[in-house]
């Protein structure tokens, strides 16, 4: 970020130290115009920079009109919004320009063009070409048609935005030139599996990853075809057994008891500079003994995220896919001096044994993380699904 933001800043430092002169030298015509309004503006006797504006402004225009001659002599039915966006750069250079005294627009030659007109009409042409072309393009009844046909009733509705029958042209195309996916979920575990472990699965937010052309789906449309399928296959689903472990471990502490004197070597009590006793904090070992009891139960469910392209039946891409539930739950009691004990062991003090969670709990709580993982793979790989 920091630096794009140099690069700008040096953009315009040397924008603003270029010339005028310069600006036409290279054919930068609207440049060198709107450097020389800028400065006649401040001094309009500048006779320099009249020269310069004259010949910017004639070669400017220049280009434009060639452009648009070039694009009627082709014939061709789809010139006219190139020919509406030259006459609007005319148009708007125009104005640039008629903001100078009047006495510099007459040593220019400036003549003014009404490009009101000549811009309608473009634009009516072009937004009657675009019509009729978008409607062609969906008569073919293809993905990259319908898609064209959108970006083209899109551009006419910048010229008309209420311009009549457009929006339902563009959910033709929407219709057509989205590819639809279909979630579905398959058991080959050989375990029979609760119905609303599936329907929370299904519950996966892929509407979240749509975009333009691509539609997900969770429950199948009878109206729509679908040009892909997304398989979440679950292959494996284990369930530990109840494990019960009882552990006696001690916990211990270095913690202050006082002070003591401090002897010399003859076993003397040392004195500091002011013949007082020389005294240091005295220290102790703590202990308590623990006595713990752990029960634990896991869940693993393993698979795979498959994409599928249903136009030919083939296997795009599959990922592993792997989630993990565990179930662990901590009780027991101290002995000894309870200062010895650590924080996270207090925690369990006190606390009694708690039922297992049946196998269909846990291999249900691993729902969420089965989701959240399948929506990491769609994310990251939505590419396989727009062509």
């Amino acid at each position: 970020m920091k630096k794009i933001y140099i690069f700008a800043v040096l953009v315009m430092f040397l924008t603003a130290c270029t010339s005028s002169t310069k600006f036409l030298q290279r054919g930068q015509y609207d440049a060198a115009i709107n450097k020389s309004v800028k400065k006649l503006m401040k001094n309009p006797n500048k006779e320099e920079e009249i020269g310069v504006l004259k010949r910017a402004y004639e070669m400017a225009n220049q280009k434009n009109n060639d452009n648009i001659r070039s694009l009627q002599y082709s014939g061709q039915p789809d010139i006219w919004e190139s020919i509406f966006h030259n006459y609007d750069q005319m148009r708007a250079r125009q104005e640039v320009v008629e903001r100078l005294p009047q006495n510099v627009l007459t040593k220019i030659n400036h003549v003014h063009v009404d490009y009101n007109q000549l811009r309608a009409d473009a634009k009516t042409k072009a937004a009657e070409f675009l019509y009729a072309h978008s409607q062609e393009l969906l008569k073919n009844n293809n993905r990259q048609d319908a898609r064209k046909a959108f970006d083209e009733l899109n551009r006419l509705q910048r010229f008309y935005p209420n311009y009549p029958n457009v929006r339902s042209l563009m959910d033709e195309a929407i219709l057509i030139g989205t590819n639809n996916v279909l979630f579905v979920i398959k058991n080959e575990t050989r375990m029979v599996m609760p119905k609303d472990f599936e329907d929370e699965l299904l519950k996966i937010t892929l509407k979240k990853l749509n975009q333009q052309w691509l539609n997900f789906d969770t429950r199948e449309s009878d109206v729509l075809y679908y040009d892909y399928s997304i398989f979440l296959n679950l292959k494996t689903i284990d369930v530990s057994p109840e494990m019960v472990k009882e552990l006696s471990y001690e916990e211990t502490s270095r913690i202050r008891d006082g002070d003591e004197y401090v002897l010399d070597q003859n076993g003397n009590v040392m004195k500091d500079s002011l013949g007082n006793d020389i005294k240091v904090p005295k220290y102790v070992i703590i202990k308590a003994q623990i006595e713990e009891v752990r029960m634990e139960k896991s869940a693993l469910v393993q698979g795979t995220v498959d994409f599928y392209s249903n136009r030919d039946g083939q296997l795009i891409k599959t990922f592993p896919i792997t989630t993990t539930n565990t179930f662990l739950h901590r009780y027991g009691r101290a002995f000894g001096d309870m200062r010895a004990v650590k924080a996270d062991t207090k925690k369990i003090l006190g606390l009694k044994a708690m039922p297992f969670p049946n196998d269909l709990q846990m291999i249900y709580d691993t729902n969420e993380d089965l989701k959240s993982l399948t929506m990491d793979i769609v994310r990251n790989n939505r590419g396989l699904l727009v062509n």
